[in-house]
């Protein structure tokens, strides 16, 4: 059986430097695509529903 999604995220290398780290990349990029497979198009549109 493959890896899940969360596996595959969790082996993405972080970029970013340590004073940017406040939650894990991978959690993000699951965000990311989570928004993007709900229609949300930027980080605005998804802090503006309510």
């Amino acid at each position: 059986m493959g890896a899940s999604l969360m596996e595959h995220l969790r082996q993405v290398e972080d970029f970013r430097t340590t004073d940017g780290r406040r939650h894990p990349l991978w959690l993000v990029l699951l965000f990311v695509i989570m928004g993007t497979m709900s229609g949300y198009v930027g980080y605005r549109a998804w802090g503006d529903e309510s």
